[in-house]
C-alpha cells in the first residue's frame, strides 16, 4: 500500500503524518510519500529581491520540514521518501499522487492557516478531496 501525506509542518500535520504511520505499521510493507510544497508566491509586483529572499526563506522552512518527517517515519521504521515541490498545493498533491500512484492521500481537515476552528475543512484539503482521482482519508484534530 501506498500512502500520500502532504506536511506543511503544522503539529495537526504531524498528527496526520502519525496516524499514516500507525496505517503503515498495521498493514505491514507500506510505503509513505511525503511531500513539501513550497507555495510559489511572486507575484508581478513584487520585486526581483524580495521574491528571492522570500523564495529562500520557504525553501529552508521546506528543508526544516523535510528533515522532522524523514526523523519521525526513520524513528518508526517505516518506508519512506519525502518530496519538496513548489506550486499551488492542491496541484502538487494531485500531481505527486498521480506520479507515485497511490493508494491513498491522508491529509489533515485543515492545515497551518486551519479551517478547523470554524467547523469546516481547509481549502486545500477541499480542493484536494474534489479535483481529485484519488480516495483522501481526512484526520480530523
Amino acid at each position: 500500500m501506498k500512502l500520500l501525506v502532504p506536511h506543511d509542518g503544522s503539529e495537526f500535520a504531524n498528527k496526520t503524518l502519525g496516524k499514516a504511520i500507525e496505517m503503515a505499521e498495521k498493514h505491514g510493507g507500506a510505503t509513505i510519500s511525503s511531500v513539501v510544497v513550497v507555495p510559489d508566491l511572486c507575484i508581478s509586483f513584487v520585486g526581483r529581491d524580495e521574491c528571492n529572499l522570500l523564495e529562500n526563506t520557504l525553501q529552508k522552512e521546506g528543508e526544516s520540514i523535510k528533515k522532522a518527517v524523514e526523523s519521525m517515519l526513520a524513528e518508526k521504521g517505516v518506508k519512506g521518501e519525502v518530496m519538496i515541490k513548489a506550486g499551488a498545493p492542491e496541484h502538487v498533491i494531485l500531481e505527486t499522487a498521480d506520479q507515485q500512484n497511490v493508494d491513498y492521500i491522508i491529509m489533515g481537515a485543515s492545515g497551518k492557516h486551519g479551517a478547523v476552528s470554524r467547523g469546516a475543512l481547509g481549502g486545500v484539503t477541499c480542493k484536494v478531496i474534489n479535483l481529485g482521482k484519488h480516495n483522501v482519508i481526512v484526520i480530523k484534530k
